[in-house]
């Protein structure tokens, strides 16, 4: 029998492997995954976050590239409740600045199942890539991202965009064409699937919020 925490990652499981790697949405997480370098927690109230943050924040470097801190018991009921998520996501972020002067170790944005379908662009469809089954929380070692564009030097550098997820690669202080290519990239594969499609996808694999099996469609 399955626990409740157990639960919540077998959600978040299927919606890495299903949704964002099956689709090619994030060509580094399923490296990432597969090298063991992504840690996910299931935390169960707010004032519990930046302890596990900190935690995470500790762990060495080489142990950890993203984390996906997820929040099971914060409501999910609309578009309002997102708003509030990424509230709280905002709050956390400048108390994981102050506490780093200079440079915190990760980036830090919010996912959550009521974020918006909207495809009118690049930039919007990011908010439905973001759907997860729970409120979650993304952390990207920063470190990765210096890695990722090079040695900093003047002139032309080359970007290995295998080694991008659409996260590192809008967070990147790159040539806005850069973003704007993962993106596009993004929203035509979004599009080529079909929205419908993936908007049941995405909502099977939310599945039930609580203490009974989640739903298989």
């Amino acid at each position: 029998m399955t626990t409740p925490d157990e639960r919540v990652l077998a959600r978040n499981d299927r919606y890495l492997r299903e949704f964002v790697e099956a689709l090619h949405l994030c060509p580094y997480a399923k490296r990432c995954r597969e090298e063991g370098k992504l840690q996910r927690r299931v935390i169960r109230r707010r004032e519990d976050a930046l302890a596990a943050i900190r935690e995470i924040e500790a762990m060495p470097a080489d142990a950890v590239e993203v984390a996906l801190p997820t929040f099971p018991e914060e409501p999910a009921d609309g578009e309002e409740s997102a708003r509030a998520f990424q509230a709280f996501c905002a709050e956390l972020r400048e108390q994981m600045f102050a506490s780093h002067p200079g440079q915190a170790p990760f980036y830090c944005v919010a996912f959550h199942p009521d974020l918006p379908r909207d495809l009118l662009d690049a930039n919007r469809a990011v908010r439905f890539i973001r759907r997860s089954p729970d409120p979650t929380l993304q952390l990207v070692r920063a470190s990765i991202l210096v890695r990722v564009r090079g040695d900093g030097g003047g002139g032309s550098r080359y970007v290995d965009t295998s080694l991008l997820s659409l996260e590192q690669a809008m967070a990147l202080l790159s040539p806005a064409s850069l973003a704007e290519r993962i993106g596009e990239a993004n929203l035509a594969t979004l599009q080529r699937e079909g929205p419908d499609r993936l908007e049941l996808l995405l909502s099977s694999l939310r599945g039930w919020r609580g203490s009974g099996p989640p739903r298989d469609h």
